[in-house]
């Protein structure tokens, strides 16, 4: 790859072979589509399996180096500053924490900082270890990037983050899969997402015993994250929840095509990836009123406060009311709301950020 006239962009792509969750799911849309849209700038994508980035993203203006350092403070205070001076780096992209000892300009993705607003869901150690790297590393970027106006907000809010220096880079509806068959025999709700407090599954659990339709069942895709075990349990115990874990795209889409309803009763989301996905497949919504859900979820959802006292019972009054009479959704509007979330939209805000 020669120089371009542009900017030598470095990505931070480690989280490419890591578990999948939003991060992984945002850095994948958006390298699909960045190296075409600026071909000025010459891309160089960090990640610990460069064939696994290349699939991802390739390009004449696109190299690929591994990451030969698996801990993250010796990739953080070594590594990074010793690759920008050898490759002659003009900006780095990293998601969350930035290196601090680091003469190049930075750009920052942070997807969230609930370990702020909900503190109560996040290890000590892990709230104490964001509040001090994040925090830092914002303040020091050039900008930040964040892919929903609720984060945008408690960046702005809690961290004195100018407001003119955070961009929108939002997820993104999946692209169009051809669907499986139908996964599940009779009607169900579907739940997608890592199984952990936050998720609020316990909640969902309550409603669907107390809204007692025996031939509802329960549909959970996710993995059991930290603070899950009694979920899971009860996930385990329950004769009418079927549990898949990592499944193909192709099933993935079908559960959404077939599923009378998604629930997603979280206590906070920095954007609610799982909500935008049903409604691309013309899936019914119910979920919290939360965050960022409502930016998300628009028009298109029948809300309920998960931190109402009488939460249980509105949520299965949710659930019910949907099954028995789902929102009558207009096309046209609902296909302008999605229009919003492409990669192709955050790709564009990515550049902007990298050629401040």
């Amino acid at each position: 790859m020669t120089k371009k006239s542009g900017q030598v962009v470095g990505i931070d792509a480690h989280v490419l072979t890591g578990k999948y969750q939003g991060s992984r799911t945002w850095l994948q849309g958006v390298l699909g589509e960045l190296p075409p849209l600026t071909p000025e700038n010459s891309y160089i994508i960090y990640s610990r399996d460069p064939a696994v980035a290349e699939r991802v993203c390739s390009g004449p203006n696109v190299e690929h180096r591994r990451i030969p350092i698996d801990d993250p403070i010796r990739r953080l205070l070594l590594y990074w500053p010793l690759v920008a001076r050898r490759d002659r780096l003009d900006v780095l992209l990293t998601q969350y924490i930035a290196p601090p000892f680091f003469a190049r300009r930075q750009v920052v993705v942070v997807h969230d900082i609930l370990f702020e607003s909900h503190p109560q869901f996040f290890p000590p150690v892990m709230r104490w270890r964001n509040r001090l790297l994040v925090r830092a590393s914002v303040r020091r970027a050039a900008r930040v990037l964040t892919v929903s106006r609720f984060t945008r907000d408690e960046l702005v809010r809690r961290y004195r983050v100018p407001s003119g220096h955070v961009l929108l880079a939002p997820n993104a509806v999946p692209p169009p899969v051809m669907a499986g068959p139908r996964p599940v025999d009779g009607p169900y709700v579907l739940f997608v997402g890592r199984i952990e407090p936050r998720k609020n599954l316990d909640l969902l659990l309550d409603s669907l015993e107390l809204l007692d339709r025996p031939g509802l069942h329960l549909v959970v895709v996710g993995r059991p994250d930290f603070g899950a075990a009694s979920t899971a349990r009860r996930l385990a115990d329950n004769p009418r929840v079927v549990h898949r874990l990592d499944i193909p795209a192709e099933e993935l889409a079908a559960l959404y095509c077939h599923a009378a309803v998604l629930v997603f009763p979280s206590q906070g989301e920095g954007f609610g990836l799982p909500v935008l996905e049903a409604l691309r497949f013309g899936t019914p919504v119910v979920c919290s009123n939360t965050t960022a859900l409502p930016e998300v979820a628009g028009a298109f959802a029948r809300y309920f406060n998960p931190l109402a006292a009488n939460a249980v019972d509105d949520l299965a009054q949710a659930i019910a009311a949907t099954l028995d009479s789902p929102l009558a959704l207009d096309p046209e509007c609902l296909a302008e709301h999605l229009a919003v979330f492409t990669w192709r939209n955050a790709a564009l805000a990515v550049a902007e950020a990298v050629s401040v």
